[in-house]
């Protein structure tokens, strides 16, 4: 007999014995007096199902009859272990699957097989965090989850890719593909503050709420510094971290659209990035340490009127500065981007993205980027400036520069 017969068949003990152990330690620990099975007799199902299936071939319908059988054992095992306060068929399902992963491995499937097993022990582990999950997630993220997944499966695909007008100003695809990426991000970053807490520490505070909204986190913690002026080190900090998340931002959002642009910028990204980080770790170990509770309140991104805005914040950006490139040439480009940059990096640095995809020079693109990074950073400094205290201004202040600085430095020595 071929010796990968006994190889299956000792895998499929093996991933039934593995689901089934999972099984029993979750009955142990949920002190549940009974359940369909645990780790011998998914053991048992793997085998079974490996063998109906390699003895399929000999005896017609034996796989569709073993799997028939298996499910009325699972349904009358469901009806004699339910209880009015457990009443799931999580160890059913589960059964189940170990039955066609054994199946799986008897068409020579093994790979297949080890992922199947895999994920669903990782589904099996996934009950508690889920059930604290639950607790933080409201039913508007949720509606806003399904707006996304409707945006981008559903709405996305029924715009044309082609430009509207005689000048190719406005490519409803390529607008809303934008909206989807940038509130897509700021989504992942939102529901991330809202599982992790925003009161776990300013300096995960300030990288997660850098990812939702970099503004907001300076606002934020440079008004907490009129509160608390000795406390201005430590905000500083955070305000630094939020605002280290817009490079690493930027250049995701243009490897998605213009991978070209996005290799461009990597390693002036990751050089600035450093340096900023050094800095940030010498106020840290020069600050004394505090516990400090963030209050930033963020406002989930994923509503339909804010979709809009933003995708006709995006039309508007591309016309203008499609407009500004035939009518002015470079300078125009370079105006509108460092007033656009001013109050949004991700509209004028995806716009540049796709014009850049459609005809305009690379250089441009790229220096036009730079300059609303470099607004976008200015408008940060402004802002702690006349909220916070004159500490914080400095310290948040010194760190921009230092990483704008050497982000612009690194990108024209390396261009």
């Amino acid at each position: 007999m071929d010796t990968l017969v006994f190889q299956n068949i000792i895998i499929a003990i093996v991933l039934g014995l593995i689901i089934g152990l999972q099984r029993e330690m979750n009955l142990l620990y949920a002190n549940r007096q009974k359940d369909f099975g645990g780790a011998r007799t998914f053991a048992l199902i793997a085998l079974i199902g490996y063998l109906s299936a390699w003895l399929n071939a000999s005896v017609p319908y034996l796989l569709i009859a073993s799997t028939s059988v298996l499910g009325a054992l699972l349904m009358g095992a469901y009806i004699l272990n339910r209880t009015p306060t457990e009443n799931g068929m999580t160890t059913e399902f589960s059964a189940l699957v170990v039955f066609l992963i054994g199946a799986l491995l008897a068409y020579e499937k093994m790979a297949l097989a080890v992922f199947v097993a895999m994920s669903v022990l990782f589904i099996l582990n996934l009950k508690e965090k889920i059930q604290t999950y639950e607790k933080v997630i409201e039913k508007q993220d949720l509606s806003a989850m399904i707006l996304f997944l409707m945006m981008s499966f559903v709405i996305l695909p029924l715009f044309p890719d082609e430009p509207l007008d005689p000048w190719g100003y406005f490519n409803l695809y390529n607008i809303w593909l934008m909206v989807v990426l940038v509130a897509g991000i700021s989504f992942l970053g939102y529901i991330a503050v809202r599982l992790v807490g925003a009161k776990h520490g300013i300096g995960l505070a300030g990288l997660l709420g850098g990812i939702v909204s970099s503004t907001a986190v300076a606002l934020s913690l440079a008004r907490r510094s009129k509160e608390n002026p000795s406390l201005s080190k430590n905000l500083a900090i955070g305000v630094g971290l939020a605002c280290s998340i817009m490079l690493f931002r930027i250049y995701i959002e243009l490897l998605i659209i213009n991978a070209a642009l996005a290799h461009e910028i990597l390693y002036p990204v990751l050089i600035a990035s450093g340096v900023g980080y050094l800095y940030l770790g010498f106020i840290y170990v020069t600050t004394e340490k505090e516990k400090i509770i963030q209050e930033t309140v963020f406002k989930n991104p994923f509503q339909l009127s804010e979709a809009l805005i933003l995708g006709v914040l995006f039309g508007a950006v591309i016309a203008l500065v499609k407009f500004a490139n035939t009518s002015f040439g470079e300078l125009g480009v370079y105006i509108i981007s460092f007033i656009s940059g001013l109050t949004d990096t991700d509209a004028i640095a995806l716009s540049l993205a796709s014009l850049s995809n459609n005809g305009l020079d690379t250089t441009t693109a790229l220096n036009a980027i730079t300059l609303a990074i470099i607004a976008n950073s200015l408008l940060k400094s402004i802002i702690v400036f006349l909220l916070g205290t004159r500490r914080i201004a400095s310290y948040v202040g010194g760190y921009l520069v230092l990483t704008i600085g050497t982000f612009c430095g690194a990108y024209y020595a390396l261009s």
